[in-house]
């Protein structure tokens, strides 16, 4: 066995099968997911949109890797969280996994303290952080960023003055993905830096990148910013689903991540606790299952919470908490169907060591080419 299998039963559990890489035994646990299942009925526009934006910044390094992520299904992605909103608005979360995913496998290649690759790193980083303070990219940037500028772009425009705050988080949020990125690249997935659960969930909680998803959705959906701000509760619920992400994402990544030595809490919990994989395995699978327990409860108990307040914005945080439930159920779905998680006979990533060792020694850092 060497790819994750995965299920669903009637009652709503989902399975992930693995293999003890010590005894070669295979082992499966079950997660919970009572939350509804639904894909948008223009997925297939949605995938043509998907692809074509990708094409017109050529920001796959090959034809190769251009086929591996159309084999990511990213769209899909899009297609279930998005799933009765406007084809446009999904298309526009398509090219934020886009950027994510190029990006964050630029920042993934473990390159230690290499002279050439490290500016390079330093200097995408630094530049993406300029566009998010309002610097126009040039012909001289990476072409990932010109497409992370594109999509700046989009976004304001889609979003208009009445969601200013909601664009100002999201680009807040975004600065917090680049920074975390950046951090996990100093430190590496594999080190003894990063080897322990509370460091591991400090970097992550920083580099998982669905909060700004969370914003771009907010917006679409047209939920006011005001009685979301600063609401303690709300965000509860918001650590709450980062939180589950974050648990859904390395159990399905999880043979993945033991092949290609990428950091997983799966392997911070086997080392906190002297568990054998399996058992720490099936102690985020618990974890996964309280999370989302105590999501719906908090949500049931928010009227309670809130009191007055609640019945005043009943509307705006029943649409809060039904994006963030919209993000949590499509995350799964992709993640158990994409394969990106399912193939491990090819590396998977969009962006490769060599296509990055290339770029940084072609050109200078404050020139680099990312492709």
């Amino acid at each position: 066995m060497n790819e994750v299998s995965y299920s669903v039963f009637d009652d709503g559990k989902v399975i992930f099968r693995y293999q003890d890489p010590q005894t070669n035994e295979p082992f499966e646990i079950k997660i919970r997911c009572p939350l509804p299942s639904r894909i948008h009925e223009e997925h297939r526009e949605l995938m043509e949109q998907h692809r074509q934006w990708a094409r017109s910044f050529n920001i796959l390094p090959s034809e190769a890797r251009y086929e591996r992520y159309c084999d990511t299904r990213l769209d899909l992605l899009a297609a279930y969280q998005y799933y009765d909103l406007p084809l446009a608005a999904a298309a526009l979360h398509s090219h934020l996994m886009t950027w994510f995913f190029v990006f964050d496998d630029i920042m993934d290649i473990d390159h230690g303290l290499e002279h050439e690759v490290r500016p390079y790193i330093a200097e995408l980083c630094r530049r993406h952080l300029d566009v998010l303070d309002g610097a126009v990219p040039d012909e001289n940037d990476p072409r990932c960023m010109l497409a992370f500028f594109d999509f700046l772009q989009r976004v304001r425009q889609y979003s208009g003055p009445g969601f200013t705050e909601w664009y100002e988080r999201m680009k807040h949020h975004l600065r917090e993905y680049v920074m975390g990125a950046y951090w996990e690249s100093l430190i590496g997935p594999t080190t003894h830096e990063n080897a322990n659960t509370a460091m591991y969930l400090q970097v992550r909680h920083m580099a998982v990148g669905v909060a700004p998803c969370l914003d771009l959705m907010a917006i679409t959906v047209g939920i006011p910013r005001k009685p979301i701000k600063d609401n303690f509760f709300i965000q509860r619920l918001e650590r709450l689903a980062i939180n589950y992400s974050i648990w859904v994402n390395d159990l399905a990544g999880l043979n993945r991540d033991m092949k290609r030595g990428l950091g997983n809490v799966i392997f911070t919990l086997q080392q906190d606790h002297s568990l054998a994989l399996p058992e720490a395995t099936r102690m985020v699978a618990r974890m996964c299952d309280g999370e989302l327990d105590a999501f719906l409860r908090v949500e049931e108990q928010l009227p309670m919470l809130l009191g007055m307040d609640y019945e005043k914005n009943k509307k705006a945080c029943e649409a809060y908490a039904d994006v963030l439930k919209r993000w949590m159920r499509g995350l799964l779905d992709w993640s158990a169907r994409s394969d990106r998680y399912q193939r491990l006979d090819v590396d998977m990533a969009l962006q490769n060591d060599r296509s990055i060792r290339k770029a940084s020694q072609r050109v200078s850092p404050k020139t680099s080419d990312c492709h």
